[in-house]
């Protein structure tokens, strides 16, 4: 296997790993029939939704990594001539969605793990006791878009990379229409002089 399709294959299970992370969390988050009051106070119990959160926020910003390493500066590629095609537009729209998804999928997963592993806080209103849970589906859509992120960057990366490639396999241009042909006079010995003009330049 070539070193683009491990390389994908690599980016790919990481987002599947983060996205497995994330649902895993979901499952496992604290749900508010989980929540106990003891003596006023709010009690949580252990939840590994906490480690599974920030395992798949971790995978995803390895990969993220990745392919942005893998890439290069993209900034740069677009002084380069062949990068006016239609292949660096699609390529500028992956690259945009990747990085959205993956700001976004990092940012609900941390907040996940951090409000999933709240200890005795509570709030007093109307004369009764309150618990903080997080709401059901913040790890939920946090792993779908850590899905989307890696399969997004994936394809940025190879969508550049087939540009390289057409761009390598192109025919090289004939430079300075320079072309090679036998001459059509053939040319005079400048040391020789034919016998009418000798006799030209005698009587002359």
């Amino acid at each position: 296997m070539e070193k683009k399709g491990i390389l994908c294959f690599f980016v790919a299970l990481l987002g599947i790993i983060s996205a497995g992370a994330g649902f895993a969390a979901e499952v496992t988050r604290v749900k508010a029939s989980q929540v106990t009051l003891e003596l006023g106070e709010c009690v949580y119990p252990r939840s590994p939704a906490l480690v599974l959160s920030l395992i798949s926020a971790a995978t995803l910003l390895m990969g993220q990594i990745i392919i942005n390493f893998s890439t290069g500066c993209f900034c740069c590629k677009r002084n380069n001539a062949q990068s006016h095609g239609s292949n660096w537009t699609k390529a500028l729209c992956f690259y945009i969605v990747s990085w959205i998804t993956f700001m976004t999928a990092i940012g609900l997963l941390l907040t996940g793990a951090a409000l999933n592993d709240r200890r005795g806080e509570q709030v007093y209103k109307d004369g009764g006791i309150y618990c903080y849970v997080i709401k059901p589906g913040v790890f939920a859509v946090g792993a779908v878009l850590s899905a989307l992120s890696s399969i997004f960057g994936v394809f940025y990366y190879q969508t550049l990379n087939s540009k390289a490639k057409d761009a390598s396999n192109a025919p090289i241009p004939n430079q300075g229409g320079i072309v090679m042909a036998q001459p059509q006079f053939p040319s005079e010995n400048p040391g020789f002089v034919n016998g009418d003009a000798y006799n030209k330049r005698q009587f002359n």
